[in-house]
């Protein structure tokens, strides 16, 4: 009965720091606990009627994505 638990207790750690893990994308941007990148590319986009500069990041940060 100890190996199942153990294995179970595993399994479950492993999922949770997957889970913790920051997101990136092809463009640079990082993401942790973020909207999912596509959705707040294109939410910030209508926002801000750009895909680039000062207003745009700022949209970006506020969903969760920065670039280092």
């Amino acid at each position: 009965m100890r190996k199942p638990r153990r294995l179970l207790a595993i399994l479950v750690l492993t999922a949770l720091t997957l889970a913790a893990c920051a997101s990136t994308n092809d463009a640079g941007w990082t993401g942790e606990n973020a909207v999912p990148f596509d959705n707040a590319r294109a939410a910030c986009e209508i926002e801000t009627q750009t895909t680039e500069g000062a207003q745009f990041e700022a949209c970006m940060a506020g969903k969760g994505w920065t670039r280092p």
